[in-house]
């Protein structure tokens, strides 16, 4: 068996073993020997079934593991460090070995019960069974990997699993300038008629505009690169040129981008989140009916259709790499489709 070595005054020992080699310091010679017994008899165990046993690992012992190996090979974005962290508040003190259908059911059945909607549910178990299926295939732990399929399978059944609802709300210019008055009326720095006119112009996230740069700005192409863009498996280093165009839907974007303070390294150095509550306690108060900030998004994407925009064209815009994603986007009013009067 390995024997600690002491340096300084603390105990280093390494484990070499079948083609594998481990390495650990301690504070206590006792603590780094029963750590290389553990170790040996996990690679005896790897040797011979191929799996390791979890022994005392918690569920949020992977998770930990999970969040340290492999964001920085691939990042991800907020909601899915949000899950995360919501998993291993729910599942996190469960000892891996203990995990059964019936524990999970029993969660999730919480996590509903408690407000969790199909789509939260959903993106939850679906992490659950990502994090288990890496502990087995890359960490070769013996992870009970067929409790969390068939728990999301059962979730499905009885309906608890979701997709997000299709929306088709359109908005008017008209409820963008009640919002946006209302906002004023508080005598708010930020400048939020911009922004709002600034999204509609370019069809960018809200989340993208409050975090372009002056540095991003070409000004002799009117354009600009949009920054780590979301998209379901590539988000960081996804760096996108967009247009900026004078005229579009009477919006000139180019020039709401030049007119702003150069303060700092942010073009609209505004908390995305503060947009956003604005916008929701806005039309609470005006009582305009189902009307949600992103649905400026989707107006954007329409309006660029309506105007005679190939699919390619639209793209470039809204950063969608497939275009049959496009199609969640596309409300077209069928007013707006008559033909064209010549000029």
């Amino acid at each position: 068996m390995a024997e600690p070595v002491k340096i300084g005054n603390k105990f280093r020992v390494l484990v070499r073993k079948a083609g594998q080699t481990r390495c650990k310091t301690f504070t206590t010679r006792k603590a780094a020997s029963a750590w290389a017994k553990v170790i040996e008899r996990e690679i005896d165990e790897l040797k011979s079934v191929g799996y390791m046993q979890p022994r005392g690992r918690t569920f949020g012992d992977i998770v930990d593991q999970y969040i340290r190996e492999l964001y920085p090979i691939k990042p991800w974005g907020r909601s899915k460090t949000a899950d995360l962290a919501r998993l291993k508040a729910e599942l996190g003190n469960a000892l891996v070995e203990n995990i059964t259908h019936e524990m999970l059911m029993s969660k999730f059945m919480e996590m509903h019960s408690g407000g969790a909607g199909g789509v939260t549910i959903s993106a939850r178990a679906g992490y659950l069974l990502l994090v288990l299926e890496t502990a087995k295939d890359v960490w070769r732990l013996n992870v009970p990997v067929e409790a969390a399929r068939s728990a999301r399978s059962a979730l499905t059944k009885m309906g608890l699993i979701k997709k997000s609802k299709h929306r088709d709300r359109r908005c008017t210019d008209a409820e963008l300038e009640r919002v946006i008055a209302h906002v004023e009326r508080k005598a708010t720095a930020i400048p939020y008629r911009d922004i709002i006119w600034f999204s509609v112009a370019t069809s960018m996230r809200i989340s993208e505009v409050c975090r372009l740069r002056w540095d991003d700005l070409n000004e002799t192409d009117k354009t600009i690169r949009i920054r780590d863009r979301k998209h379901p498996s590539e988000k960081m280093g996804n760096h996108q040129i967009v247009p900026l165009l004078e005229n579009l839907f009477g919006h000139n974007a180019y020039a709401l981008a030049l007119k702003q303070p150069r303060k700092g390294k942010r073009i609209f150095p505004v908390n995305p989140r503060t947009v956003s509550d604005y916008f929701t306690e806005a039309v609470a108060q005006l009582e305009i009916d189902d009307l949600h900030l992103h649905d400026i998004r989707h107006e954007a994407i329409s309006r660029l259709f309506e105007a005679d925009y190939r699919i390619e064209e639209v793209s470039v815009f809204s950063g969608h790499r497939d275009w049959a994603m496009l199609k969640r986007y596309l409300h077209l009013r069928a007013v707006n489709l008559h033909p064209k009067k010549a000029a």
